[in-house]
């Protein structure tokens, strides 16, 4: 028998409870996924991972189905070339020849190897509207599991290929809430992502039906993801729509595959790029190469092992907004969200290169090795506040900006601070010394000169992004730091 004082007590503890959990909901504070301290989550709009830092997917398409010999060849290319996601694409036998368990323990074990984050999908469904072509994908990553079980925090789940060819949200999300609850219910608990319907150009299904798949997830850790050709990323208006759409149920997009044009028109990759990196959105290339000679023009390289590429592929990763200039390596790898992806050859010099010339403490913003020609932004750096890695809020009194590049360009870097969200849109910033340090040249821009130049010093509230941009000619920027004195 329980006494009625018990009864008061116990009474009391789920009136406790109940407060708790409104007060935290008025307050806007947000309970993390269960997947929170085993994997990647969803946070809002933003994926984290599972040292709870954003992350933004910079990287390409590898088709490890056709081309498996070379699959391994292209992960370190594109890791080498700054790339911090690949996503791969495998087959579960229903069209294409089964990628084994073996290689795909193979396939991760190399991502991890090339601090490289995995996503792995299935492309047999492709354009299929069956539910029994996605119930095949589904049963074929439950026999895999293993590979999937204890890579949380290195492996995502893009179930299915661009399943759903037709225009139809509804359909399209009632076959993705099974695939979910099968997924979750075999035991699987890593991030999942879902192509949106209409061969992956079709947003509005996210749009429209995306809550309800999210919500369908027990775990809550869903993402969407968006292919920008012709149709879903024909132009600046049509990109920025479909993203700003997919955004605002409340949940992370990606765009998981895009090119420079496609069967049936162009395709605006420039603004794909700039929107993403100002939404602090992920984007990922078709693809690294193999796409035969009718549409040879999506190939990122020229060859396997990345040492040259394709137009596409230069502007893929070296646009002011493309891959080596905006890539962050995830956190499950370095250890810090503030590390930019970079080759091991430059890093180890560049990453203490402020503090040793200066002797002063710093932040680091940048550190790697980024190029641009005359006029371009060798580094774009989007801060906290829109879910990059920089705190605005550490520009204060006394401190400055640090920039070494290329020795032979002294004088030929500027420091530009851009605000979309109220403040001064495009601030250039002078340096006030110029010297050389570490074989390299070196730039500092005082605090009072970013103040006079953005017209205000309230950088938490207004800086949306910090540019290293190149005067009149082609420089290479090794490290970007904010310095203390």
């Amino acid at each position: 028998m329980i006494s009625v004082r018990s009864d008061k007590t116990a009474l009391m503890r789920k009136i406790t409870i109940l407060m708790t959990i409104i007060v935290l909901m008025l307050t806007g504070y947000s309970i993390p996924a269960d997947a929170a301290s085993d994997g990647f989550y969803v946070s809002g709009t933003q994926i984290m991972d599972a040292n709870g830092k954003a992350f933004v997917m910079r990287g390409v398409n590898i088709p490890h189905a056709w081309f498996s010999s070379y699959t391994e060849t292209a992960i370190k290319a594109a890791a080498n070339l700054n790339a911090n996601t690949v996503r791969i694409v495998c087959a579960d036998g229903q069209k294409w020849s089964k990628t084994s368990n073996s290689d795909l323990q193979k396939i991760v074990s190399a991502c991890k190897n090339n601090k490289l984050v995995c996503i792995l999908e299935v492309h047999d469904a492709t354009g299929s509207d069956s539910t029994s072509d996605l119930d095949a994908a589904v049963n074929y990553w439950i026999e895999n599991k293993n590979v999937l079980q204890g890579n949380e925090k290195y492996v995502i789940l893009n179930i299915a290929n661009e399943w759903y060819g037709s225009w139809d949200g509804y359909s399209w999300a009632e076959g993705n809430k099974s695939a979910i609850k099968k997924i979750r219910n075999a035991g699987i608990s890593n991030m999942i992502m879902i192509d949106c319907a209409g061969w992956g150009q079709y947003p509005d299904s996210i749009k429209y039906y995306g809550k309800s798949v999210f919500n369908a997830d027990s775990k809550k850790n869903t993402v969407f993801s968006i292919h920008m050709y012709e149709y879903a990323g024909g132009n600046a208006n049509t990109v920025k729509n479909n993203i700003d759409n997919a955004l605002n149920i409340g949940v992370p997009v990606v765009i998981g595959e895009f090119g420079g044009q496609h069967t049936n028109g162009d395709v605006d990759e420039y603004t794909i790029m700039s929107y993403c990196q100002q939404k602090g959105v992920g984007y990922l290339g078709w693809s690294w190469k193999g796409n035969g000679s009718d549409m040879n023009y999506l190939d990122i390289a020229n060859d396997w092992a990345g040492n040259s590429l394709t137009s596409w592929g230069s502007t893929l990763f070296n646009d002011s907004n493309g891959i080596k200039n905006t890539s962050k390596i995830c956190s499950v790898f370095t250890g810090s969200s503030s590390s930019s992806s970079s080759s091991s050859s430059s890093s180890g010099s560049s990453s203490s290169s402020a503090s040793s010339n200066s002797g002063d403490p710093y932040i680091s913003l940048f550190w790697g090795q980024a190029t641009a020609s005359p006029w371009g932004q060798p580094v774009s750096v989007i801060t906290s506040k829109n879910g990059g890695s920089f705190n605005a809020s550490n520009i204060k009194k006394n401190g400055y900006f640090y920039v070494e590049y290329s020795n032979n360009n002294a004088k030929q870097i500027e420091l530009i601070l851009q605000s979309w969200s109220g403040g001064t849109g495009w601030a250039k910033v002078s340096a006030y010394e110029y010297g050389t340090a570490n074989g390299h040249s070196y730039a500092k821009f005082s605090y009072n000169d970013c103040v006079n130049a953005f017209g205000s010093s309230s950088f938490s509230s207004y800086l949306d992004q910090i540019h290293v941009g190149c005067k009149k000619n082609t420089t290479t920027v090794y490290s970007v730091c904010y310095c203390y004195k």
